[in-house]
């Protein structure tokens, strides 16, 4: 397979897995806070912008639009009955103490496979009756 290809189903699946779990507000959230400590900083300096960015008493606009996000998106699942998300660690487990089958050391039948089912696709098909003049 092209090495192009594969690298695009990687990053593909890599999306897919930082949205499902959340990945993509983590992302917003630390854009939000470069932007605001990058604003701070020209009024103060570096230290005194870190501990405005991180006190959580001067949120910028994109962090009540991120806060509101997270709300409505934990409403909506809340709201999905196939969508549990706190009994996801009892599934997980329940996965792991399932065992799998032994894999088959030895061939079972030495006969094919279909031939045992249908015995009749042995013998050849039936001629049709001779044709009278």
């Amino acid at each position: 397979m092209n090495k192009p290809f594969k690298m695009a189903g990687f990053l593909a699946c890599l999306v897919a897995v930082v949205v499902m779990s959340g990945g993509h507000w983590v992302a917003l959230q630390c854009i939000a806070w470069g932007r605001m400590v990058a604003e701070f900083s020209h009024q103060d300096s570096l230290g005194a912008a870190l501990a405005k960015t991180f006190s959580g008493q001067y949120p910028c606009s994109l962090c009540l639009k991120l806060r509101n996000g997270v709300q409505q998106e934990k409403q909506r699942e809340e709201k999905l009955p196939w969508i549990k998300t706190e009994k996801m660690p009892e599934a997980i487990w329940q996965l792991r103490c399932v065992t799998a089958p032994r894999a088959p050391t030895a061939p079972r039948n030495e006969r094919p496979f279909v031939p045992t089912l249908h015995e009749n696709f042995i013998d050849s098909p039936p001629t049709p009756p001779p044709r009278v003049s």
